[in-house]
């Protein structure tokens, strides 16, 4: 009886660290969340990304990403997004400081698409160190949206909430993810 209990004493421990070395591997994948990404306008009503941050150093890349087909079945506007046209990536400057913008060069895609066509974007560090919370939007969004304003995706008791806030609370946003 002795033995039988030291058997399944041992086999309980190997499996509880096998448990633990897994769940730490797990985690340690995952780039730790150090900053805010939102949707703003310059005064020429391009789109920019917004990027705000905790972390040493600056994001290298904003990646944006087509979510979805539109949601209505027949749009208004013909959808001409082609496959090519379903991932970005905007470089960073080195020398940014939080809270910065970056031009979305060739975003949209000419010519206009669907205003329901949705899109994600966030920013991260090439050697994945940390990432940006993310910011979910309809192209139709951009239209609404003033320089000085950031759209943004909140979290508010565990739902997605988007928010418009100034360049200075997105600041604040950012800077409060550490």
């Amino acid at each position: 009886m002795g033995l039988h209990a030291n058997s399944t004493t041992r086999r309980t421990v190997a499996l509880l660290a096998v448990a633990a070395l897994m769940v730490g591997g797990l985690t340690g994948c995952s780039p730790e969340r150090k900053g805010v990404t939102g949707l703003t306008v310059d005064d020429a009503g391009r789109p920019l990304a917004a990027v705000a941050w905790c972390a040493s150093r600056p994001p290298d890349v904003v990646v944006l990403f087509r979510t979805q087909e539109p949601s209505s079945p027949t749009p208004s506007v013909p959808v001409t997004v082609a496959p090519a046209y379903s991932r970005w990536d905007y470089t960073v400057p080195r020398t940014a400081t939080s809270p910065a913008t970056v031009l979305l060069d060739g975003f949209p895609p000419e010519p206009v698409v669907d205003p329901d066509v949705a899109f994600t974007m966030y920013a991260v560090a090439d050697d994945s160190s940390f990432t940006t919370l993310r910011v979910s939007f309809r192209l139709g969004e951009l239209a609404d949206l003033a320089p000085g304003t950031v759209l943004f995706t909140d979290i508010v008791d565990g739902e997605e909430v988007q928010q418009r806030v100034s360049l200075e609370e997105f600041a604040r946003r950012g800077e409060s993810e550490c």
